[in-house]
């Protein structure tokens, strides 16, 4: 496996605006970029048109090219939001002393985090990511960790050329999906649900409903590959 692209991220925020490529499994990679600049630390500018629209803006014309589906304009929320609002409550959800909402994996799961972290360290070393000894701020648990190496998968699905690569990635993307990010976007959507802290509350329902969806496009695609196998 090749390493992760050197940058993941347009600067400034810029990945709204990013250029939209027709490529299906492309565009499914370009999802997960835009739901963790998302869930990070607002930045004005990649928040300017959703803020004002009241939807997810940059997810709408992804979306209609994802396999299956995602209409933002399920997830609306009320237009006008002022910017300095949008990071006060994304500070009170996620960054406060004693955050209501943990980013954390561990805080959804009986597991102890020395257990989790061993998993998801073996996950990140077999796609030929070493988290260990890197200078990220963020913990290996922290959902912007773990949707950022959906994005690096599905990158890495997209220019895979070897149908034994392209099941190992997807594989790999499903399992990913059923034992971690499913039960973290779960339990963040539980607890943004409950408080009604908009629009964090819907992104979360919207990421949330895009996991499902993932996870039954790659069983579906994954079940299709050894069935043609065995035939064949």
């Amino acid at each position: 496996m090749t390493g992760p692209p050197k940058s993941h991220f347009p600067a400034n925020g810029n990945l709204w605006n990013w250029k939209l490529d027709v490529n299906d499994i492309a565009a499914r990679s370009q999802i997960w970029q835009l739901l963790c600049v998302a869930f990070s630390s607002p930045d004005s500018v990649a928040w300017e048109r959703s803020l004002a629209d009241g939807v997810f803006s940059g997810i709408s014309p992804r979306g209609e090219l994802l396999p299956h589906g995602l209409d933002s304009g399920d997830y609306k929320f009320e237009p006008d939001m002022a910017f300095e609002s949008l990071s006060q409550a994304y500070s009170t959800c996620f960054e406060a002393g004693n955050a209501p909402v943990s980013f954390h994996e561990r805080t959804y799961t009986n597991d102890a985090a020395s257990k989790l972290f061993e998993e998801l360290f073996r996950y990140y070393e077999h796609f030929g990511l070493d988290l260990k000894d890197n200078d990220n701020a963020n913990w290996p648990d922290s959902i912007l960790v773990e949707m950022e190496f959906m994005y690096y998968l599905s990158h890495l699905e997209s220019i895979a050329g070897d149908e034994g690569d392209i099941l190992s990635l997807r594989r790999g993307q499903r399992d990913f999906l059923k034992r971690h990010l499913a039960p973290l976007v779960s339990g963040i959507l539980e607890k943004l649900s409950r408080m009604e802290i908009s629009p964090y509350d819907q992104l979360a329902r919207l990421t949330n409903d895009h996991v499902a969806r993932e996870i039954g496009y790659l069983d579906a695609k994954t079940d299709g590959i050894i069935a043609s196998a065995s035939v064949g």
